[in-house]
Parts: C-alpha cells; sequence; structure tokens
C-alpha cells in the first residue's frame, strides 16, 4: 500500500499555529501517525485502504465516489489535521539525539513550562476528539454509502468503530445500584437504571 498523505504539510502549518519554516519531517511523522491510528481506527481498515486508493489513482474526484470525496473533504481531513497537530507538539517540545533528549531554545523565545505544554496538548486532543466524534456520527448514521465500512476480516484488519460518536466517557453522579447492595454477597440482585 503506497504512502498517501490526506493532507499537505502547508495545510496544517496554515490552519495551525505551526511555524512556516518547521522540519518537513516531523510534519509529515505527525499526518501519518494520526492516519494510521485514528483515522484508521475510525474508518476501520477496509474503508480506509478504499481512501487511500482513490485518492493514491486519483479516482477520489470521479462523480462515481463523490460520497467518497464528500467523506474525505468535511471529515477525514478536519481530523486528520488536528490529531496531526496534536502529534506534533510532541515533536517540538524536545528533540531525541545521540546525547539523550534535548529541550530547544531560540533567540526569538524560551521553552514553555509543562504546565503550559499540557494544557496546550488537552486543547489539541479534545478539538481533534470533536472532529473524530463528528466523523464517526457521520458514518454511524451513513453507514449505507460506504459498504467497506462494515466489511471486517480476521486478518488484523481494524473493524468500523460501531458507535454514535461519542468518545468521552459519561459521569454520572448516582449510584447505579441499591444502597444496600453488597458485592460480596448479593451477587444475583440487579442494578437499577
Amino acid at each position: 500500500m503506497p504512502k498517501v498523505y490526506f493532507i499537505s504539510e502547508n495545510l496544517l502549518k496554515s490552519s495551525t499555529n505551526l511555524n512556516d519554516n518547521i522540519d518537513s519531517g516531523a510534519l509529515r511523522s505527525s499526518i501519518s501517525t494520526a492516519q494510521d491510528i485514528n483515522c484508521q481506527e475510525s474508518l476501520s481498515t477496509k474503508l480506509y485502504n478504499k481512501i487511500v486508493d482513490l485518492v493514491d489513482t486519483g479516482a477520489i474526484t470521479a462523480t462515481t465516489n463523490s460520497n467518497y470525496k464528500t467523506l474525505l473533504d468535511d471529515y477525514i481531513q478536519p481530523m486528520v489535521l488536528h490529531y496531526s497537530y496534536y502529534y506534533a507538539l510532541d515533536a517540538f517540545l524536545m528533540k531525541v539525539y545521540n546525547v539523550g533528549l534535548v529541550q530547544g531554545s531560540s533567540e526569538q523565545g524560551s521553552p514553555i513550562d509543562v504546565g503550559t505544554f499540557k494544557m496546550m496538548k488537552s486543547n489539541a486532543r479534545n478539538t481533534a476528539e470533536f472532529y473524530d466524534n463528528r466523523l464517526r456520527e457521520h458514518l454511524y448514521f451513513n453507514d449505507e454509502l460506504y459498504p467497506e465500512y462494515e466489511l471486517s476480516t480476521t486478518d488484523g484488519d481494524l473493524p468500523a468503530s460501531r458507535t454514535n460518536g461519542i468518545l468521552s466517557q459519561i459521569v454520572m453522579d448516582e449510584k447505579m445500584y441499591p444502597l444496600d447492595y453488597d458485592p460480596l454477597c448479593c451477587k444475583k440482585r440487579y442494578y437499577r437504571l
């Protein structure tokens, strides 16, 4: 399978606060990681490979593939863009050299503290998850448009993520079992909703 990028380095730079003179290798690595991990997990391996094939051959622009083009332009690219930014932040905080991890500095600025970095990472992840949720929700409600979404084999392919688009955990204030529930002795008692 050829390496196909769903977004360009220029799009990543122009859509985020990444500087224009950033190392292209780190950006390509971040885009690749976002596609391989997050995009493939949301699409399923079969649908992911179908999109890669269509982009690689140029058939994505054919009128018969308009559903796939919409999926790529409106849902996949925004998700990949924001996950790529999320992964790129790690690459620019520090570099790995023969002597170990090195944090950079320059004449124009100084390195940020860990708290600020964690805040940036959290914000980047929240934005990426928003676009990932949009993609999953679109696939969930339009799975008939993408036959590959439901195909799954046992040869190591990732199956479709059959959720309604919600990735975040739900926390409930109220306990889901009676007050007199004892997990050691009352195994046959039913939870209430």
